[in-house]
């Protein structure tokens, strides 16, 4: 993970709403691809993706060095 992206996750992690947006915006484009891929109804699975995708940076173990 880059340092830039860690320290988002950081800041997304202590409820830093932009540091989240910022994330979910440079994921977006993956997301959609992958809704493409899969078949799925576009509007619905980004918006599911996106869920998980905010609870996985909530939970994600970063190291504190």
């Amino acid at each position: 993970m880059s340092p830039e992206l860690k320290e988002l996750v950081l800041r997304a992690q202590q409820g830093d709403k932009a540091a989240m947006e910022e994330i979910l915006t440079r994921f977006l484009p993956v997301v959609k691809k992958y809704t493409r891929y899969m078949g799925y109804e576009q509007d619905d699975a980004t918006q599911d993706l996106r869920e998980v995708l905010i609870k996985i940076i909530k939970n994600y173990p970063l190291s504190k060095d």
